[in-house]
């Protein structure tokens, strides 16, 4: 999901450098790179606490069948 991200992240950056030669506003083109990369940075934040959401989960149900295979 990450390598997902970064590749849509990478695609996303290129082609807003082309849009920012194509204007021929390079101070608009990076403006919005910089606002991509933002929301990108912001997604990508997102996925990480979902992931380490999920992961305390996935524990905590491995601890809760080590507890019941034990009895």
């Amino acid at each position: 999901m990450l390598e997902v991200t970064a590749i849509i992240g990478i695609a996303s950056a290129g082609a807003l450098w082309r849009m920012a030669f194509t204007w021929g506003s390079m101070k608009t083109g990076m403006e919005a790179i910089l606002r991509e990369v933002k929301l990108l940075r912001t997604e990508l934040s997102k996925d990480i606490v979902m992931l380490k959401e999920d992961v305390k989960d996935h524990e905590m149900r491995l601890r809760q069948l080590e507890n019941s295979k034990r009895r």
